[in-house]
């Protein structure tokens, strides 16, 4: 579940956000609205965002100095920020503190989907963005919603179709069938999906062996975990290790850590 923090004073801004939310992506909480980024930092303290989208129109250093507050509560959340205006300052702000996108507005539909969904992959996550389905009733991808979350929570477990019927009530062919129309691809596939996702993370910020990543995401035959990893990556886990470890400090520390 992608945790989505708007900090914006535009409602206008945030309600189109939201549309592209509801259309294109799932498995979406939103937090509370903030209208300020001196808000969007409260609401911080009591949650935890996965996905801040900042609004620094027309602004001063210090909604900057939030943002760095933010990030550093939570050094995972991806930003994404936007602007009334280009502004080459902000710009290079922006790519000093790893934003993920920054963009002008009149927010653009294209524009806004790329950002998000790169935020997305960015929290190891499996974003859906260019799976094709059906139009979904808010019933159905509440359902949806519910069917991954249960994979967020269990994937290291032995789960399968059967645990997840089970969890959700219901007969197991119609969960196969539901969960490949809805979301775009089947339970197995996401499941594998969102497994080597959590490796991937485990590899390039943890000193666990490739065999205790394996075991942590769910996987107990580490051959079989090897190659599947390296089919979907193109690297082995250790030669990923090798070139991604440490790659996981976001700019934003660094830069908050070069002002003080």
């Amino acid at each position: 579940m992608c945790r989505v923090l708007l900090a914006s004073p535009e409602h206008a801004d945030r309600k189109f956000l939201k549309q592209i939310f509801a259309e294109h992506f799932f498995n979406v909480l939103f937090l509370d609205d903030a209208l300020s980024a001196e808000k969007a930092y409260e609401r911080s303290l009591e949650q935890r965002p996965d996905m801040l989208i900042l609004d620094v129109s027309g602004s001063s250093e210090e909604i900057f100095q939030y943002k760095i507050n933010i990030v550093k509560r939570h050094p995972n959340v991806k930003v994404i920020l936007i602007d009334n205006e280009e502004n080459f300052k902000h710009i290079q702000t922006a790519i000093r503190c790893g934003a993920v996108d920054y963009l002008v507005k009149p927010l653009k539909v294209e524009e806004c989907k790329s950002a998000i969904h790169r935020a997305i992959l960015a929290l190891n996550q499996v974003s859906l963005l260019d799976y094709e389905r059906k139009s979904v009733t808010d019933t159905i991808k509440e359902s949806a919603a519910q069917m991954m979350q249960y994979v967020h929570e269990h994937y290291y477990e032995e789960i399968n179709l059967d645990s997840l019927a089970a969890f959700m009530h219901l007969n197991k062919s119609y969960v196969s069938r539901f969960f490949k129309e809805t979301v775009g691809m089947s339970f197995v596939s996401y499941l594998r999906h969102y497994r080597l996702e959590q490796a991937k993370k485990l590899l390039r910020t943890s000193d666990l062996t490739v065999t205790e990543v394996a075991e942590q995401v769910g996987y107990l035959d580490l051959t079989y975990f090897s190659r599947i990893f390296k089919k979907e990556n193109n690297h082995t886990p250790n030669e990923y290790k090798q070139i991604f470890q440490g790659e996981h400090v976001p700019a934003d520390i660094a830069f908050a850590e070069g002002h003080h």
